[in-house]
């Protein structure tokens, strides 16, 4: 059985049939590449949110050169059987590493720009577009919940999540994307790496993963790209990268396992 709700009113949602109906009667059809459209216009303001186009070829032709491998590698080695959902799964790198025979995976992310590719690079995988404060997921439906690079809902990752299972938290480590960051800045700072503040979530583990890469060619941009720094950067600083053919740059992850506080 599917995991996946009615954004409407909570009923569980056939996914099987055409269109996909809840009990209720509510409609969704799937785009042609194979995805669910499931977020609301009432449950976003922007008509486009999320990432923009460019940013989501980005980081697709940059993750497909295989950068980031080891971690998502290192991710699928921690999960177990049973459902498994990518929270903010972007254009479904990582989750392709997740699927498995014991596993029904599922994704989602509120840029439909990078769910169309997600849908198109694995189809053993459920990928849905839907923002992280309304998750149309039944209520204890998740064993294992992954949540790469992204910002977090505490409460409804702990909703949806069952009480014995896991969630996979990655975040940049202090020295991720220094060699990036030189080029970037007159002054380039580490990355605070700060424990999650929730009641709702308590840490079993933690793993740090880093390591260098270089960045050749067209990657080079495609890495700045990705990241939230093609915002936040002065143009000066573009320029200085956009001379650059080759970059070597540390990468460094923390992967962190945390168990649902129960009361």
């Amino acid at each position: 059985m599917s995991i996946i709700i009615c954004p409407v009113c909570g009923k569980p949602l056939n996914t099987k049939e055409k269109p996909c109906l809840c009990e209720v009667g509510h409609s969704f059809d799937r785009a042609k590449e194979g995805y669910l459209n499931l977020l609301l216009s009432n449950q976003h303001k922007s008509r486009h949110p999320g990432d923009s186009p460019q940013s989501c070829k980005a980081r697709r032709a940059f993750l497909s050169s295989g950068y980031y491998e080891p971690l998502a590698i290192f991710v699928a080695s921690l999960l177990s059987d049973g459902t498994v959902l990518d929270a903010c799964c972007g254009e479904g790198y990582y989750t392709s590493f997740m699927t498995g025979e014991n596993r029904a995976v599922y994704g989602f992310d509120i840029a439909k720009d990078m769910i169309k590719l997600a849908s198109k690079r694995d189809k053993s995988a459920e990928f849905f577009v839907a923002g992280i404060n309304n998750i149309p997921v039944e209520e204890k439906s998740v064993d294992t919940l992954t949540h790469i690079f992204a910002p977090v809902n505490d409460s409804e990752f702990s909703r949806i999540l069952k009480d014995d299972g896991i969630m996979i938290d990655v975040i940049p480590g202090a020295d991720h994307l220094m060699g990036l960051k030189s080029i970037l800045y007159d002054e380039p700072y580490k990355n605070p790496v700060s424990p999650l503040d929730s009641s709702l979530f308590r840490q079993q583990d933690e793993k740090t993963l880093k390591y260098d890469i270089t960045a050749e060619g067209e990657d080079v941009m495609n890495l700045f790209h990705m990241t939230p720094y093609a915002y936040k950067t002065a143009l000066t600083g573009e320029k200085k990268l956009a001379q650059v053919s080759s970059l070597r740059t540390s990468v460094e992850f923390v992967v962190r396992i945390y168990k649902k506080s129960i009361r």
